[in-house]
């Protein structure tokens, strides 16, 4: 698990600070960012980066890195299904935000049933095979598994209902649902034991490719998306900045340096609009490259075209 965990914990790294400096000023980008973020957390429970027993101790000592590594995966998958959401412009289910807060409710309250000296466990393969014989270990396990499956469902469906649809995603999410739901089997023949141990083996081993297999898709994916709305933001700054100076010799400070790094794209299109009403009105001339620039963001602008009525 060390090598696939290593490179989602590279990837997520990598998300965040690609999406950084435009997913904190964008409403619709920080859903992926957070994505990101609570991945990040969700691999650094795994305890390969920093180690469980250094973990747990700043949670308290009381087995809790267990219970931050689940909800973070669940949490990751969630706000990676409000950002598709957003890309694919679907409405969220009536009913989704109450299940999801039911399936956290229901998690955290298996898991402080289950009895044990949970801070004694340094990996998930320790605390499972020390407590899957408790049947609040396996439920609570299972919910949280089951909680992920079903969000990546929802994602899957969103998806393939958008054309053309993101195969990269659709593998990713289908891999995801494939692996927990083979891992939720492996659990319940762990806690049984109705099976040679050889078979629940072969499974963990199942469960590792698929579900790692997944989410590194999906990262690739996220991270694809991430670089090209990166490349967006820049190109909206540069012209901005250069219609800024355009407008500069008109006398005026229309557009704010501030203004332009947190909204490029609303500055661009308000720059745009002001040095045409200098043209109309104040027989404002553009020079030949200056004309070239402005019709260059008009068409980035044409593109990509404001989804929100920009503010005066």
């Amino acid at each position: 698990m060390r090598e696939p965990s290593t490179l989602l914990l590279c990837l997520t790294a990598i998300i965040l600070v690609v999406r950084a400096p435009y997913a904190l000023n964008s409403a619709a980008a920080r859903p992926g960012w957070l994505a990101g973020a609570f991945g990040l957390l969700a691999v650094i429970c795994l305890g390969f980066l920093v180690p469980v027993p250094a973990l747990d101790a700043v949670l308290g000592s009381a087995g809790y890195w267990n219970i931050l590594g689940s909800t973070s995966t669940t949490l990751s998958f969630h706000f990676m299904y409000q950002a598709i959401l957003i890309y694919t412009s679907r409405p969220l289910p009536r009913y989704y935000h109450y299940g999801l807060l039911f399936a956290l409710a229901a998690s955290s309250a298996s898991f402080c049933f289950i009895r044990g000296r949970q801070e004694e466990f340094e990996s998930v393969e320790e605390f499972i095979a020390a407590l899957i014989q408790q049947p609040w270990t396996a439920i609570y396990l299972s919910i949280y598994l089951g909680t992920v499956a079903i969000i990546s469902g929802l994602s899957f469906h969103a998806v393939w209902k958008t054309p053309p649809p993101t195969k990269t995603f659709l593998a990713g999410f289908i891999l995801v649902i494939l692996g927990n739901v083979t891992d939720i089997g492996l659990l319940w023949l762990q806690h049984t034991r109705l099976v040679d141990p050889g078979i629940p083996a072969f499974l963990y081993k199942l469960y590792i490719a698929l579900f790692f297999s997944g989410v590194i898709a999906l990262c690739v994916g996220f991270l694809r998306g991430s670089i090209l709305s990166l490349n967006r933001y820049l190109q909206f700054v540069y012209y901005a900045f250069r219609i800024r100076r355009i407008l500069s010799r008109t006398g005026t400070e229309a557009l704010d340096p501030a203004a332009i790094l947190m909204e490029p794209k609303n500055s661009c299109y308000q720059g745009l609009i002001l040095v045409r009403d200098f043209m109309t009105l104040g027989g404002f001339i553009l020079n030949g490259a200056e004309l070239t620039l402005t019709q260059k963001a008009d068409e980035l602008l044409t593109d990509f075209p404001l989804t929100t009525p920009p503010t005066r």
